[in-house]
């Protein structure tokens, strides 16, 4: 038996089966005991009086009466009972609908929850990784902090060594000197250098004179090699280091335009020996077979520049040392250099300026 539910829906009881199949066997029970007692009372003896025509009617078996009347009120009570069952049943699936009403009330505020509490769980995971990423950051200004900090640390312990250590002043005496002009190609050149407080006679235009003949002599081959690496001397305390290029340069003659090959000199250094070079200046300025005054011997004031390759630690020398080649008529070029700097020339290097 099925009962009246929602369209759509249908409910089956297994226990509502079992209760109709009991009142359906109480009542085919109660169909025949009628039967048996109609039967019995249809096949008992009467007595028939033949002489009497209105006779008494049969009398039926008391017993059989209170079986039927008996099996009659139970079959009310079943009845009774049936009813009350299934006002019961359709009072317990009213109540399964109401609970089934809520449990969907329920699902959709836990979907509802389950959303807020993945919306909520995402913020936090943004929110950590947001953490995560500040914290590097922090770690890493940090760091540079502290590399800031190391060498803070440095340049202030540099700065009181420099102020435990700074040397006397000195004063040095400015001379007036004429304005400088570069030293022409028909100008020559002595070359000395200054360093560590010593002077040195440098073979510059001995060892270039000697590169020239060389490169002429060898040209060929040096004209099949893109870069060629040579070395000159020793020469008076020095080696000259020099490097030759190989271009390819445009040329034209009464055939047209062609490509040639051109030789070009990339760079020449002055390479020493052995060091420390030369003598002190304070004593070849003051000594009369010094160094110094011997080479002096060899160059005419009106013909020769002297050029002074001068190192930092050298530039109170120098000022001695022109002071000293002012007096006999020499015009003097300057040629500062920094530290580990070698003395060297190329063809697009600068010219001296004499004063």
């Amino acid at each position: 038996m099925l009962r009246k539910v929602k369209k759509g829906e249908t409910l089956e009881i297994g226990g509502q089966d079992s209760f109709l199949d009991l009142v359906s066997n109480v009542v085919g029970i109660l169909l025949i005991l009628l039967m048996v007692a109609g039967i019995r009372a249809q096949n008992s003896p009467l007595a028939v009086e033949t002489e009497t025509i209105n006779s008494s009617p049969p009398v039926i078996d008391r017993k059989i009466l209170a079986d039927i009347q008996t099996n009659y009120e139970t079959f009310q009570a079943t009845e009774l009972t049936a009813v009350q069952l299934r006002d019961d049943v359709d009072s317990i699936y009213e109540q399964m609908e109401i609970l089934d009403e809520h449990i969907q009330i329920q699902a959709r505020q836990h979907a509802q929850l389950f959303d807020m509490m993945t919306s909520v769980r995402a913020a936090i995971d943004a929110a950590a990784e947001e953490k995560d990423q500040e914290t590097k950051e922090k770690i890493e200004y940090q760091r540079q902090l502290q590399e800031i900090e190391t060498k803070l640390g440095q340049i202030s312990r540099t700065k009181q060594w420099l102020q435990s250590n700074r040397p006397q002043s000195t004063v040095i005496e400015n001379i007036p000197t004429p304005i400088s002009k570069s030293v022409g190609d028909k100008d020559r050149e002595a070359h000395f250098r200054l360093l560590g407080g010593k002077i040195v006679y440098v073979p510059f235009l001995e060892l270039f004179e000697k590169m020239k003949l060389e490169i002429a002599q060898n040209q060929n081959q040096y004209f099949k090699q893109k870069m060629s690496e040579n070395k000159i001397g020793p020469f008076d305390n020095f080696y000259l280091e020099y490097m030759l290029a190989v271009y390819d340069v445009p040329m034209q003659d009464a055939y047209g335009t062609g490509v040639g090959k051109s030789l070009q000199l990339e760079y020449a250094e002055m390479v020493p020996v052995r060091e420390p070079l030369g003598e002190p200046l304070n004593k070849a300025l003051i000594s009369p077979d010094s160094e110094l005054k011997r080479r002096l011997k060899l160059y005419r004031q009106d013909i020769y520049t002297i050029t002074v390759w001068v190192y930092p630690d050298s530039f109170e020398e120098f000022v001695e040392l022109k002071k000293f080649l002012y007096a006999r008529g020499y015009r003097v070029a300057a040629r500062p250099l920094d530290f580990g700097t070698p003395i060297s020339g190329s063809p697009r290097g600068s010219k001296s300026a004499a004063q």
